[in-house]
């Protein structure tokens, strides 16, 4: 009938991991195939032939004195070495020790770190880019007071706005939105907002002519038909004080505060900027605007959360009775004002982007 010891030693043979028993001085008794292969034969030698006579180093220690894991590296290989007190019933103690090399295992926690690294430095650089882009609150060209405030979920949003001169008479706004969060949102918002900037022809054309436009530019990337961009476009035409307005699947209606106050809701609708959106019309409604009135912009963050203890979101009644109640204030504290008020609604952290443009007709 076997020992304790030889069913202890038979079952340790039979580990894909090399193995040790050693007694209370430090005296190998035992070495599984895998050690020997590793080591050589050092049975009956005291470990500190191994520790000593190699490059040794405990990376970390979580051992106590009946057992425990510590990383260590013998001979520049890392190994998570696991120890465990036996009782073989005479000449003990007896502790078992288990060698895993863990060298694939370091090296690809290394490989992710450098790559996660280098996505934090990517990140930060288009985030970089991305905000310098976007324009600053102003007085531009003597016609419009601009007013933002945007609050990206993450690191990098896919809400973008924008604010052009076309010619001395037309100026345009707009706001959007990319499905999605991240660097592949990101890029794709910085595309939009050059392609917008190149199509002026197009914008001057009309605002639906430039929708059209954009969905052609879109399409020509040929990327995932999941990847779509809404957007509301408003062009300001000042001699005639008109206001048109063309909408991209943007569900966030362009609200219009009169200068008495009073509010209205331009409900264009459109499909939003994407591949099957090929060869799609859009709409493009003229309604009057005039000095003193306000346009006022947003994305679907500030009017989607849900407030928990109502059930009931913030939405666009909520921007709108916002923005009557506040209409004597300036753009900035207004926007302010609505992000801020839509926080309420937000549970723990936003799970989309915030973004407000708010635009006052000057002359």
């Amino acid at each position: 009938m076997n020992s304790q010891p030889d069913i202890i030693y038979k079952l340790l043979d039979n580990f894909s991991i090399s193995a040790w028993v050693i007694d209370g001085d430090q005296n190998i008794v035992f070495m599984n195939t895998q050690m020997k292969e590793m080591f050589g034969n050092l049975s009956g030698e005291k470990t500190s032939i191994i520790y000593e006579s190699s490059s040794f180093e405990i990376l970390s220690d979580a051992d106590g004195a009946t057992g425990g894991s510590s990383e260590i590296v013998i001979s520049d290989i890392p190994f998570r070495r696991l120890r465990s007190m036996v009782d073989f019933g005479e000449g003990g103690p007896f502790t078992v020790e288990l060698f895993e090399d863990i060298s694939e295992e370091k090296h690809i926690s290394q490989t992710m770190a450098k790559t996660l690294q280098k996505i934090s430095v990517e990140t930060k650089m288009a985030k970089t880019i991305q905000n310098s882009i976007l324009p600053i609150d102003d007085i531009y060209w003597n016609t419009i007071a601009f007013s933002s405030l945007y609050l990206p979920a993450d690191d990098l949003g896919g809400d973008f706005y924008d604010l052009l001169k076309l010619s001395e008479d037309e100026y345009l706004m707009y706001i959007a939105d990319v499905a999605g969060h991240g660097i592949q949102a990101s890029l794709l918002t910085i595309f939009m907002l050059e392609r917008v900037r190149t199509n002026t022809e197009a914008a001057l054309a009309g605002t639906s002519a430039l929708l059209e436009k954009l969905v052609e530019d879109f399409c020509s990337l040929d990327i995932d038909f999941s990847m779509y961009v809404t957007m509301a476009l408003c062009k300001y035409k000042k001699s005639k004080h008109e206001l048109s307005i063309s909408n991209a699947g943007h569900n966030c209606y362009p609200i219009i505060i009169r200068g008495n106050g009073k509010s209205e809701t331009i409900p264009t609708r459109g499909m939003p900027v994407c591949a099957i959106a090929d060869g799609a019309e859009y709409e493009e409604d003229v309604i009057t605007i005039n000095p003193g009135d306000r346009l006022i912009l947003y994305t679907d963050g500030v009017v989607e959360e849900v407030d928990s203890a109502t059930g009931k979101s913030f939405g666009s009644a909520g921007v709108r009775a916002l923005a009557e109640k506040h209409h004597e204030y300036d753009g900035k504290y207004l926007a302010r004002k609505i992000v801020d008020e839509s926080t309420r609604f937000t549970l723990i952290n936003a799970k989309d982007d915030r973004a407000v443009v708010i635009a006052d007709i000057l002359s």
